[in-house]
């Protein structure tokens, strides 16, 4: 599955260059309230943090957010464009962040670093085993240090492609098959053909939440997200996350 990282770091090139979501800095606003956006549920020990891995976070969202609060950031991304942001947004609020480019399952030149706390985003359904990335970040946390990651729900991946509402229920069309790519096309050629694809991974529950039981974590909180709304458009996510939560966001501490 090595191709998954020529792939991925391909498609976040061109998510990056031509501002998605996850590659818009975060501005005035959020550094005004910059621990709600970072912890809503008021989860995070902040006192016992000074040092922080923001992991496959780059875009200039968390990490400047951590560092606006005077915290001892690091920033691992896989994509150069990324992180491009981050220095941007660093420079542009004279903010000390060391970014590292590097895949989340391999995060050997950061070990040994014990990080008080490791931040990771919606993520994990980029790459084929979430287990191996939970051994990679029991590697670099601090024992007693926590690690607050949030996942996209594996079974939307598992949704027709177009997650199409069929009147009366939203159908399965496909089995999980852990580390079998499910590809995603970012963008189309005139002709109909992939030209940006993205691979995505399904991820079965008993590996994204007892993986992190058998990488030595033990897990202090669990919690289910989403915009919902019943009265919205039969396809749209807010009406998906109806049916089906958009995310789990975990709090788990390493022993």
């Amino acid at each position: 599955m090595k191709d998954y990282r020529q792939t991925n770091r391909k498609a976040w090139s061109y998510l990056a260059q031509n501002g998605c979501d996850s590659s818009q800095p975060y501005g005035p606003s959020e550094f005004a309230e910059a621990r709600t956006w970072l912890d809503a549920r008021k989860w995070i020990p902040w006192d016992s943090v000074r040092s922080v891995l923001c992991l496959a976070c780059g875009g200039g969202q968390q990490a400047p957010l951590f560092a606006s609060l005077g915290y001892q950031v690091t920033l691992a991304d896989i994509s150069p464009e990324q992180l491009e942001i981050d220095r941007r947004v660093a420079e542009r609020h004279n903010l000390p962040i060391e970014r590292v480019e590097a895949d989340m399952m391999d995060l050997s030149e950061l070990h040994g670093r014990d990080f008080d706390l490791v931040y990771q985003a919606v993520s994990a359904c980029y790459i084929p085993d979430v287990r191996r990335l939970y051994r990679e970040v029991s590697a670099v946390l601090k024992v007693g240090g926590h690690y607050r990651i949030e996942h996209w729900n594996p079974v939307h991946l598992q949704l027709s492609d177009s997650c199409a509402w069929d009147g009366e229920a939203y159908r399965i069309a496909k089995p999980q098959r852990p580390r079998r790519p499910v590809p995603w096309v970012t963008q189309w050629e005139e002709d109909g053909s992939p030209k940006v694809t993205c691979f995505h991974f399904i991820h079965p529950l008993q590996h994204l939440i007892g993986g992190l039981c058998d990488a030595g974590f033990a897990i202090l909180r669990f919690a289910e997200s989403g915009e919902v709304n019943l009265a919205a458009e039969p396809g749209s996510y807010r009406h998906l996350a109806a049916y089906l939560p958009s995310f789990y966001t975990i709090l788990a501490r390493r022993y």
